[in-house]
């Protein structure tokens, strides 16, 4: 059976102040009516039993997200007491699912991606699904690359598996600066890494084994389910053992016979403020005017406001974003630095 597993623990910092980590990324509503984890929810409805997913978020975020997940009972709605990145929240939920199925074929999502085409979504997932089972391989889905992104990770694919659309990975690349990004885009066979995974879920344990023993030990503490009696005891102990290290440096970039499926279905992980735009129509002047918002004379601006009026006048390329709580003003070419205002926040707040 095929399982999905969300990732929804985040809190998307690049996107402050309308981001923040009471309201993070994940429980915006960017593309319509529907938050973003739960665009996620509805996507994967047809593929997978809703109420036998698994949602890794927060301690902190454990309420919101049962409240936003209705078709998710609140006991498979795991709230992690620690932040450990993303392979010791995989690995809980490998082990967890293993537990309940020894087949079981884990769809990894995040909860903060915004896609266009769902269908093509699906798609892709179902044939990354086939993959995993008929090669018992770790796969993960690759966006066709539309410019020479620098945020994101490149994969850069091989030969083909045997399977219509499937391909052996050669390597992984960490994010480029733009000339190589410029030059992954000429040579072809380069993908942005999407952060999707696909697998069995034994398949991914046996692998944990050999590349991180150290969360697999501290893994096999865990003996209860979710919903279990000393299960949040159990949580507690394995998150205080282990370190926190991402999946893709832990295991992906690591593990022999990784597969990809590349893809296209208008991808974004909106990751920064520059991403607003690409999802948020502009105007003729490519000014993307959000809320109680006015821009005039300007051009490739981003004006958000949730509270008060926000006037920008005889501007080129700057972010403007008011909340309730606070002000964001920043050239648009240096959005990924909004980092350095929330760390300096903190420190000045003594969080």
């Amino acid at each position: 059976m095929t399982y999905a597993v969300i990732l929804a623990g985040g809190w998307g910092e690049r996107l402050w102040p309308m981001s923040t980590r009471a309201r993070p990324k994940q429980l915006l509503s960017l593309t319509g009516e529907s938050t973003l984890v739960g665009d996620t929810l509805l996507r994967i409805a047809t593929l997978v039993s809703l109420p036998d997913a698994l949602v890794m978020t927060s301690g902190t975020l454990k309420g919101r997200m049962v409240e936003e997940l209705a078709p998710i009972p609140a006991h498979r709605i795991i709230g992690e007491p620690q932040a450990k990145n993303t392979a010791p929240a995989i690995a809980l939920a490998a082990k967890l699912l293993a537990a309940e199925d020894s087949d079981a074929i884990m769809v990894v999502l995040p909860a903060d991606h915004v896609i266009g085409d769902d269908d093509s979504f699906r798609a892709a997932i179902e044939l990354a699904v086939g993959a995993a089972e008929t090669k018992r391989a770790l796969v993960t889905l690759g966006i066709r690359p539309t410019r020479p992104e620098t945020g994101y990770g490149y994969i850069r694919a091989g030969s083909s598996c045997g399977l219509d659309g499937v391909f052996e990975v050669e390597s992984f690349e960490e994010k480029p600066d733009l000339e190589r990004a410029e030059g992954y885009i000429e040579a072809g066979g380069y993908f942005w890494n999407s952060g999707m995974f696909i697998w069995r879920a034994d398949v991914f344990l046996a692998e944990l084994e050999r590349r991180l023993p150290d969360v697999a030990a501290a893994l096999a503490g865990v003996s209860c389910g979710p919903g279990d009696a000393g299960f949040d005891d159990e949580l507690v102990r394995f998150y205080e053992s282990v370190e926190g290290v991402s999946v893709d440096y832990g295991i992906m970039e690591k593990a022999d016979g990784v597969l990809v499926v590349p893809t296209d279905f208008g991808w974004d992980d909106v990751g920064a403020w520059p991403a607003v735009a690409r999802i948020w129509p502009g105007d003729d002047d490519g000014n993307t005017v959000r809320g109680d918002a006015l821009v005039m004379d300007s051009s490739d601006c981003i004006a958000y406001s949730e509270s008060g009026t926000v006037a920008v006048l005889g501007m080129s390329g700057v972010v403007v974003v008011r909340t309730a709580d606070a002000t964001l003003v920043i050239p648009k070419d240096r959005a990924g630095d909004v980092r350095r205002i929330v760390a300096a926040l903190r420190t000045r707040n003594g969080k």
